[in-house]
Parts: structure tokens; C-alpha cells; sequence
């Protein structure tokens, strides 16, 4: 009577074995990596909870003194700061947690960790000739947020050597690298080591400009008090009074025989420039208009 074959084993149980996995190192591997999960989330979640009491508490509380507040800027700008921040803490931990997670997991696969911790130095001087705009990128970017060049949130002229790379808003900064949107609605990611310059206009305050020319002749104190009537008009506005910092400044710019050149200037809050601006050249030329001042 012939044997009755046995049972081949199943197909699972045979790839486990060739790469000599078990139950016991499958369940420790799915532990570490809930376990590297929950982490992240958790240190994550404290991380933004840090962020927002620090953005709620007043300058005074953050050890600001006025002098540094020339630096920091209004609570708008520590916002974007402690925005910044975030953003780095948050791919710093994902990458030191990853990394631990990873090596513990290959401990489980049977792979000598030790050999290999002991010879990452041995690599490390191998990678670094190819890894120095790395190291570079990265170390901009840490001085890039000691001195708060720029943060989430800021629109931003960034440039190297004789060239502009890109200017918009910044939407995302890590260690290595400065994500900018454009006014074109294009992204731009530009490693931090690249970055030979920065044009920051939402630092400190910004100048909303707006220039008009007259017909030669015209009075020009009287077209320096219209001009100026209308900027008190504007900043006492309820939509304009917060925009509007100081008093603004009216100047002849330039006198020819094709007319006579004015130039009308504001301090105001970051970013609020283009609408005040804006704004004025509507209601001069109205204003214009009512008091005879000819325009060229």
C-alpha cells in the first residue's frame, strides 16, 4: 500500500523560515513599530500643546525685553516663529524615532546592530565627501532659525550669488529644506545651504509707496495737503487705522517740463503695504479730481 504523502507545510510557513522569522520576532517587530507610532504622535501632540501656551503667554512672560522685541517683531510675528519651530521639532522627531525603531527592528531580523554602530564612524567619513551640501543645508538651517532669517508664513526674496531663486511665502521650513510658494501658485524647495540672501517683507514694519505726477504748474503745497487730507482720512478708517503705523511722508520726487513728480510714503504692518497703497491711489485720484489738480 503506498504512503500517503504528507501534508506540505503552507506557503507562509515556509518564507518565514527561509528568512528565519518567528512568531515571537513578528510580534516584537509589530510592537516596536505601534510602539515608534504611538510615540511620535504623543511627543507631536505635546510639542503642538508647548507651541500654542507659548504663542497665548505675553512678551514679558517669554523673557522678551524691548530691546528684543525689535527682533521678535509683534505677537504676529513669534507666531510664525514658534510655527517654525514646530515644523523642525516635528521632522526631528519622526527621524530620531524612526531611526531607533529601524535599528531595532533589524536587532529582531538577526543583524548584528554593534558591528554596525561601531563602523557608522568609519562610513560616516566615506559618506561626508559625498554628504557635505547635506551637512551644509542642514547647518544653515539651524542658523537660519537661531536668527530668525525668516519663518512660516513670511513673504520671502530668496537668492544666491548675483541670482533670485524665488519669492513668495514660505509655507514649510525643516533643517534641510525652505518650501516657498510663488505668486504663481508654483512650490518652490530650496535647500537651506543654497541660500546666499533673504529679503524678509514680513520682519518689523514694510512701506506702502504711491507716486503721482501733475500737470507743471500745479500748486504743490496745495497737492501735499490733499494728499496728505486723504492719508489722515484713510487711518482713521476702523479697516486701515491697525494697518497704518505713523503718519506718512510727502516729497517732490522730481520736476520736469512733462510735470512734477510727488511720492507718498506710509509705514505699516507687515504685509499690508500693497492694500494701503492700493487704497491711497484710488482716493487721490477722487480726491484730485474734486479740488482741480490735474494729473498727467
Amino acid at each position: 500500500m503506498d504512503a500517503v504523502p504528507a501534508t506540505a507545510p503552507p506557503i507562509a510557513v515556509i518564507t518565514l523560515a527561509a528568512v528565519s522569522i518567528t512568531a515571537d520576532n513578528l510580534l516584537r517587530i509589530l510592537v516596536i513599530l505601534l510602539v515608534a507610532i504611538v510615540l511620535t504622535v504623543v511627543l507631536r501632540f505635546v510639542v503642538a500643546r508647548v507651541i500654542r501656551r507659548l504663542g497665548r503667554l505675553p512678551a514679558r512672560q517669554l523673557g522678551v525685553s524691548n530691546s528684543a522685541k525689535i527682533v521678535l517683531g509683534q505677537p504676529q510675528r513669534m507666531g510664525q516663529r514658534l510655527q517654525t519651530f514646530q515644523s523642525v521639532l516635528n521632522s526631528t522627531i519622526a527621524i530620531v524615532i524612526g531611526s531607533v525603531a529601524l535599528l531595532m527592528i533589524l536587532a529582531e531580523l538577526g543583524v548584528q546592530v554593534a558591528p554596525l554602530l561601531a563602523s557608522a564612524g568609519v562610513v560616516g567619513v566615506a559618506v561626508a565627501f559625498g554628504a557635505q551640501s547635506l551637512v551644509r543645508d542642514i547647518i544653515s538651517g539651524v542658523f537660519m532659525l537661531v536668527e530668525d532669517q525668516y519663518g512660516v508664513g513670511d513673504r520671502v526674496e530668496l537668492g544666491s550669488t548675483g541670482a533670485v531663486m524665488a519669492a513668495g511665502t514660505v509655507e514649510q521650513v525643516t533643517l534641510r529644506i525652505t518650501t516657498v510658494r510663488d505668486d504663481d501658485g508654483r512650490v518652490w524647495h530650496i535647500r537651506n545651504g543654497e541660500v546666499m540672501r533673504v529679503a524678509n517683507e514680513s520682519q518689523g514694519w514694510s512701506h506702502a509707496v504711491a507716486q503721482v505726477q501733475v500737470v507743471p504748474g500745479t500748486d504743490i503745497a496745495e497737492t501735499r495737503d490733499v494728499m496728505t487730507r486723504v492719508t489722515t482720512q484713510l487711518r482713521a478708517e476702523e479697516s486701515y487705522s491697525d494697518a497704518i503705523l505713523d503718519d506718512a511722508e510727502v516729497r517732490v520726487e522730481e520736476i520736469s517740463g512733462a510735470g512734477i513728480t510727488l511720492r507718498w510714503a506710509v509705514r505699516t504692518r507687515p504685509g499690508q503695504q500693497w492694500r494701503v497703497a492700493s487704497a491711497m491711489r484710488r482716493r487721490l485720484t477722487t480726491a484730485f479730481a474734486e479740488q482741480g489738480i490735474q494729473l498727467v
